[in-house]
Protein backbone atom coordinates (compact mmCIF):
# COMPACT_ATOMS: atom_id res chain seq x y z
CA UNK A 1 0.00 0.00 0.00
CA UNK A 2 1.34 3.42 -0.94
CA UNK A 3 2.24 5.85 1.82
CA UNK A 4 0.43 9.16 1.42
CA UNK A 5 2.53 12.29 1.75
CA UNK A 6 1.21 15.84 1.63
CA UNK A 7 3.89 18.18 0.26
CA UNK A 8 3.17 21.84 1.05
CA UNK A 9 5.34 24.47 -0.65
CA UNK A 10 4.61 27.63 -2.61
CA UNK A 11 7.42 26.91 -5.12
CA UNK A 12 6.38 24.49 -7.88
CA UNK A 13 10.02 23.46 -8.47
CA UNK A 14 10.43 22.32 -4.86
CA UNK A 15 7.20 20.33 -4.94
CA UNK A 16 8.26 18.72 -8.24
CA UNK A 17 11.70 17.84 -6.86
CA UNK A 18 10.29 16.24 -3.70
CA UNK A 19 7.70 14.35 -5.77
CA UNK A 20 10.39 13.06 -8.15
CA UNK A 21 12.63 11.95 -5.27
CA UNK A 22 9.81 10.13 -3.50
CA UNK A 23 8.41 8.48 -6.60
CA UNK A 24 11.92 7.45 -7.65
CA UNK A 25 12.42 5.43 -4.46
CA UNK A 26 12.84 1.72 -5.01
CA UNK A 27 10.94 -0.60 -2.72
CA UNK A 28 8.58 2.08 -1.40
CA UNK A 29 5.45 3.43 -3.05
CA UNK A 30 4.35 6.97 -2.33
CA UNK A 31 1.17 8.79 -3.21
CA UNK A 32 2.23 12.45 -3.27
CA UNK A 33 -0.45 15.11 -2.83
CA UNK A 34 0.54 18.76 -3.25
CA UNK A 35 -0.64 21.99 -1.66
CA UNK A 36 0.65 25.45 -2.55
CA UNK A 37 0.14 27.17 0.83
CA UNK A 38 -0.96 26.68 4.41
CA UNK A 39 -4.65 27.31 3.76
CA UNK A 40 -4.70 24.75 0.97
CA UNK A 41 -2.89 22.32 3.29
CA UNK A 42 -5.64 22.63 5.89
CA UNK A 43 -8.32 22.02 3.25
CA UNK A 44 -6.52 18.99 1.79
CA UNK A 45 -5.93 17.60 5.28
CA UNK A 46 -9.70 17.66 5.85
CA UNK A 47 -10.85 16.57 2.39
CA UNK A 48 -8.12 14.24 1.09
CA UNK A 49 -6.64 12.71 4.23
CA UNK A 50 -5.55 10.67 6.00
CA UNK A 51 -1.87 11.18 5.26
CA UNK A 52 1.16 9.36 6.63
CA UNK A 53 3.35 12.49 6.67
CA UNK A 54 3.20 16.22 5.94
CA UNK A 55 6.29 17.95 4.50
CA UNK A 56 5.64 21.61 5.25
CA UNK A 57 7.50 24.66 3.95
CA UNK A 58 8.02 27.40 6.53
CA UNK A 59 7.98 30.59 4.44
CA UNK A 60 4.75 30.75 2.46
CA UNK A 61 2.27 33.51 1.64
CA UNK A 62 -1.09 33.76 3.41
CA UNK A 63 -0.18 31.38 6.25
CA UNK A 64 3.35 30.30 7.15
CA UNK A 65 4.27 26.75 8.05
CA UNK A 66 4.40 27.37 11.79
CA UNK A 67 0.85 28.75 11.85
CA UNK A 68 -0.34 25.91 9.60
CA UNK A 69 1.20 23.38 11.96
CA UNK A 70 -0.45 25.00 14.99
CA UNK A 71 -3.84 24.82 13.21
CA UNK A 72 -3.32 21.14 12.38
CA UNK A 73 -2.36 20.31 15.97
CA UNK A 74 -5.38 22.30 17.27
CA UNK A 75 -7.58 20.04 15.10
CA UNK A 76 -6.08 17.05 16.91
CA UNK A 77 -3.74 15.96 14.11
CA UNK A 78 -1.19 13.43 15.33
CA UNK A 79 0.35 12.99 11.88
CA UNK A 80 4.12 13.57 11.66
CA UNK A 81 4.90 17.06 10.37
CA UNK A 82 8.38 17.80 9.03
CA UNK A 83 9.32 21.36 8.14
CA UNK A 84 11.23 21.90 4.91
CA UNK A 85 13.07 25.20 5.19
CA UNK A 86 15.98 27.24 3.90
CA UNK A 87 16.47 28.53 7.47
CA UNK A 88 19.41 26.84 9.18
CA UNK A 89 19.35 28.73 12.46
CA UNK A 90 18.61 26.85 15.72
CA UNK A 91 15.94 29.41 16.60
CA UNK A 92 14.03 28.26 13.50
CA UNK A 93 14.30 24.65 14.66
CA UNK A 94 13.00 25.70 18.09
CA UNK A 95 10.11 27.64 16.52
CA UNK A 96 9.20 24.55 14.53
CA UNK A 97 9.17 22.34 17.62
CA UNK A 98 7.15 24.91 19.58
CA UNK A 99 4.52 25.03 16.84
CA UNK A 100 4.12 21.24 16.94
CA UNK A 101 6.53 20.04 14.25
CA UNK A 102 8.35 16.75 14.61
CA UNK A 103 11.52 17.55 12.67
CA UNK A 104 12.89 19.57 9.81
CA UNK A 105 15.11 19.27 6.76
CA UNK A 106 17.01 22.10 5.14
CA UNK A 107 16.68 23.25 1.53
CA UNK A 108 18.06 22.46 -0.92
CA UNK A 109 16.59 19.07 -0.13
CA UNK A 110 19.12 16.25 -0.36
CA UNK A 111 17.83 12.84 -1.43
CA UNK A 112 19.49 11.09 1.54
CA UNK A 113 17.98 13.50 4.07
CA UNK A 114 14.53 13.20 2.53
CA UNK A 115 14.76 9.41 2.39
CA UNK A 116 15.86 9.24 6.03
CA UNK A 117 13.12 11.54 7.35
CA UNK A 118 10.36 9.95 5.28
CA UNK A 119 11.42 6.45 6.29
CA UNK A 120 11.62 7.37 9.96
CA UNK A 121 8.27 9.11 10.19
CA UNK A 122 6.21 6.86 7.90
CA UNK A 123 7.32 3.69 9.65
CA UNK A 124 6.61 4.88 13.19
CA UNK A 125 3.22 3.81 14.50
CA UNK A 126 1.23 6.84 15.66
CA UNK A 127 -2.28 6.70 17.02
CA UNK A 128 -4.82 9.42 17.36
CA UNK A 129 -6.08 9.92 20.91
CA UNK A 130 -9.46 8.51 19.87
CA UNK A 131 -7.91 5.15 18.92
CA UNK A 132 -5.86 4.68 22.08
CA UNK A 133 -7.19 1.71 24.05
CA UNK A 134 -8.71 2.63 27.38
CA UNK A 135 -7.43 1.02 30.52
CA UNK A 136 -10.34 -0.87 32.00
Amino acid sequence: MAKRILVVDDHPATRALVRAMLQGEKGEKFDVIEATNGLECLIKYETEGPFDLILLDVNMPEMDGYETCRHLRAKGAVIPIVFVTANKDMKDYSAGRESGGDSYIVKPVARAALRSVVSLFTNVGRRSPSTTPSST
